[in-house]
């Protein structure tokens, strides 16, 4: 597997896909919008959006555009919408900001916070 490389903009959302580019990989807006439309067909929820200029290269976040989703573990009916959010929210800021970074963990939840791993104990 290929890690994205961070001083690149990528311009579609295949490479996301493959690459796993969640949280590490500047999109353009056409591609961030194509993510977040196929996210949930990939068993992914968009739990966050940040939104900024591209400067080749390097990413500049703005704080004043990051969208927060919600949170898995998700349907895939409740993801669907919420991807759809991710979505309009990127087109309503296309004239603003030239690039984002999109977070996507599984709708089942982040890998890092699964029972598996866990080590505490109930009493």
């Amino acid at each position: 597997m290929n890690q994205p490389e961070r001083s690149r903009l990528y311009e579609t959302s295949q490479d996301f896909f493959e690459m796993h580019g969640s949280a590490l990989m500047t999109l353009t807006v056409d591609a961030a919008i194509r993510v977040c439309l196929q996210a949930a067909q990939h068993g992914l929820v968009v739990v966050r959006v940040e939104g900024g200029t591209w400067h080749a290269p390097g990413f500049e976040a703005r704080v004043d555009c990051i969208w927060d989703g919600a949170e898995p573990p998700v349907d895939d009916s409740a993801a669907h919408r919420n991807n759809l959010e991710a979505a309009e929210f990127i087109a309503g800021e296309r004239f603003i900001h030239t690039a984002f970074v999109v977070t996507a963990p599984p709708l089942s939840g982040w890998p890092h916070k699964s029972s598996a791993g866990r080590t505490d104990s109930h009493d």
